[in-house]
């Protein structure tokens, strides 16, 4: 593994202590490298090596008598040179892929999707991250407005290629049946064929001049159907906190509690997932927010019938990342098969 940023010997040494450290989790020593590895050098050599990679900033020392620990920045060259040389191990790749099928049961999409963020989170070790597919790009089949009760009702619509969503939305008014047909017909009249993106953005507009018997009806129902097309906190599925609280650098509890006040909510992981593309590692302080800055995110993106998705993994820094590259990737691809 070779970088501009470091000489061969360097990449050498860095390769051995990220992954000793990543096994072990406490500083490594030139002499605890020594040891374990077999790197052909003199423990001078080792030595020296570690005062170069420290001056360029890949490792540092948490306290003068201490061995190195790799940074945020050791890190993201591990993660670039694994990406592009591949990260060796098939074996475990395959032992994790029967992992994820051995558990894997039938049901709808939310526990599809529930169940993905379970098995990740538990194969992985850390916390196990799935959005489901933002409809952006999706376009509108059709809806169906079921009633619940006096004032609640069950919006199920129908994307492209039979992608259903459904949800409980609430109205303030008791409305008849003949009133729900009516603005179901009338939706699906106007909004056919269009993506959710054109609804968003023009929905209101096309029905502006439209004259209905429920128009406050028509009013609710068009906001959620607009809401669907951007990333809620409710698509959001999380499991595997306990992964992290068992973690040694998540030690300190006013740390762990603005992590995890971050997982509650929601809202501000969906703002982290919305626009990943493809397979993305950020790391650290790579992230926007403080409570992530003792964390890393692998991500891979996944596509239902045109419409996307995010799947990924949440742990500390010094997390496996060839193991967890491979688990999502693999996961990101048994998404579309599943969820149809």
């Amino acid at each position: 593994m070779t970088s501009p940023l470091i000489t061969e010997r360097e990449s050498q040494v860095l390769l051995a202590l990220i992954n000793r450290y990543i096994q072990q989790g406490h500083p490594i020593g030139s002499k605890a490298l020594l040891d374990s590895e077999d790197l052909g050098i003199s423990p001078a050599t080792i030595r020296n090596t570690l005062v170069r990679l420290e001056d360029k900033g890949m490792v540092y020392q948490p306290h003068t008598s201490a061995g190195r620990v790799p940074t945020d920045k050791g890190y993201r060259l591990y993660v670039e040179l694994g990406l592009k040389e591949g990260f060796s191990g098939n074996a475990e790749e395959l032992g994790q892929r029967w992992m994820v099928e051995a558990k894997l049961q039938q049901g709808n999409v939310d526990a599809i999707l529930g169940q993905l963020a379970s098995i990740v989170g538990d194969v992985s070790c850390q916390l196990g991250i799935v959005m489901a597919p933002v409809f952006e790009q999706g376009i509108f089949h059709t809806l169906e407005l079921v009633r619940l009760s006096d004032n609640r009702l069950m919006l199920v619509l129908t994307i492209d290629q039979g992608f259903v969503k459904s949800l409980v939305i609430k109205v303030d008014v008791r409305v008849s049946q003949r009133e729900l047909e009516s603005v179901s017909q009338l939706l699906n009249q106007r909004l056919h064929g269009l993506t959710m993106e054109e609804i968003r953005a023009s929905g209101r507009e096309r029905l502006r001049s439209v004259e209905s018997s429920a128009p406050l009806l028509l009013k609710v129902v068009v906001e959620e159907i607009e809401g669907l097309s951007e990333p809620d906190s409710t698509d959001l599925y999380i499991a595997g906190s306990r992964n992290l609280c068992l973690q040694p650098e998540f030690s300190d509890p006013l740390r762990m509690a603005g992590l995890m006040d971050m997982v509650e909510k929601k809202e501000p992981l969906a703002h982290l997932l919305s626009g990943r593309q493809g397979m993305v590692i950020t790391i650290g302080d790579e992230h926007e927010c403080q409570e992530m800055h003792l964390c890393s995110m692998v991500t891979a993106s996944y596509d239902v019938n045109g419409i996307g998705g995010v799947i990924g993994v949440i742990g500390p820094t010094r997390m496996p990342y060839g193991r967890v590259v491979a688990l999502v990737n693999y996961a990101a691809t048994r998404v579309g098969t599943l969820v149809i």
